[in-house]
C-alpha cells in the first residue's frame, strides 16, 4: 500500500505546484500599463542599451543574429540614435533630422536615405515604448494584451499594437512589447512585417534619461568613405 500512497502524494503535490503556478503568472491590466509608460513617456529624452537583435526571414528560414548598443533622444528638433553593430555584420545606423545613414565600415561604404516622408512614422517607431504616450499609441495602433511571459528573471505581459494606418500595414503587420511587470519599457521588442520576417530586439543594461554628449550621436566617417543614395 505504501507504493500508491506516495504516487497520490507525489501527484497531489504535483497539482498544487501547478496551479500556484499559474495563480502568479497573471497578466497586469492592460491600462495599469499603459498608465505607468504615459507617466515615463512624458518624462522622456533620451535612453541608452545595449542590445541582442534576431532577424529571421521566413520565405528562405533563416536568420541572423546581432549585438551592439542604441543611443536615442528626443528634443524640439525632434529624434535622433545612433545603433552600433558588432560582428557578423559590423554597421552603424545614424538617424537625425531627415536623413538616416547606414555606415558598413569593412566595405567603406555608407548609405543615406532621405526620410522626409515617413519622418512622423519613423519618429514614432523609434522611440515606441519608451517616447511614445498612451494617446500617441492609440492614435497610431490598435493595442491589445497578449499574456504573460517570464524572460530571464522577469515576469512581462506581452502588448500587440496592431498599426491602424493602411500604409503602415503595407510595411509593419504587428508590433509586440514585453513590459515586466511595475515598470514602463519595455525589455523585449518584435516587430512582424507585411511578409511575415521578423526583428526581435532584446534590451539589457537600460538607461533612461542618461546624461548624453552630443558625441554619443556622432556618427564618424573615414575620409574617402563611398557615399551612396539608393533612394533616389
Amino acid at each position: 500500500m505504501a507504493i500508491p500512497s506516495i504516487r497520490l502524494f507525489s501527484g497531489v503535490s504535483r497539482a498544487v505546484l501547478l496551479l500556484a503556478a499559474l495563480a502568479g503568472a497573471h497578466a497586469e491590466p492592460l491600462d495599469a500599463i499603459l498608465a505607468r509608460m504615459d507617466a515615463a513617456a512624458r518624462q522622456f529624452h533620451s535612453f541608452s542599451a545595449s542590445m541582442k537583435r534576431t532577424d529571421v526571414t521566413t520565405v528562405l528560414s533563416e536568420s541572423e543574429v546581432m549585438y551592439g548598443t542604441i543611443h536615442m533622444k528626443r528634443s524640439k528638433a525632434g529624434v535622433t540614435g545612433l545603433m552600433n553593430f558588432n560582428d557578423p555584420n559590423p554597421h552603424t545606423i545614424a538617424i537625425a533630422g531627415h536623413t538616416a545613414q547606414r555606415y558598413y565600415p569593412k566595405a567603406g561604404v555608407v548609405e543615406i536615405y532621405d526620410t522626409s516622408k515617413y519622418l512622423a512614422v519613423m519618429d514614432g517607431y523609434l522611440l515606441l515604448g519608451f517616447g511614445t504616450t498612451a494617446a500617441e499609441l492609440a492614435k497610431a495602433y490598435n493595442v491589445k494584451a497578449g499574456g504573460t511571459e517570464t524572460l530571464g528573471s522577469a515576469s512581462t505581459t506581452r502588448i500587440e499594437l496592431t498599426p491602424k494606418s493602411p500604409e503602415v500595414l503595407k510595411l509593419i503587420r504587428k508590433i509586440e512589447l514585453w513590459i515586466p511587470e511595475g515598470q514602463s519599457n519595455p525589455v523585449q521588442e518584435k516587430i512582424t512585417d507585411a511578409s511575415k520576417n521578423t526583428i526581435l530586439v532584446l534590451y539589457s543594461d537600460v538607461k533612461v534619461n542618461p546624461e548624453l554628449p552630443d558625441s554619443a550621436f556622432e556618427l564618424k566617417l573615414p575620409a574617402g568613405v563611398k557615399k551612396l543614395t539608393p533612394n533616389k
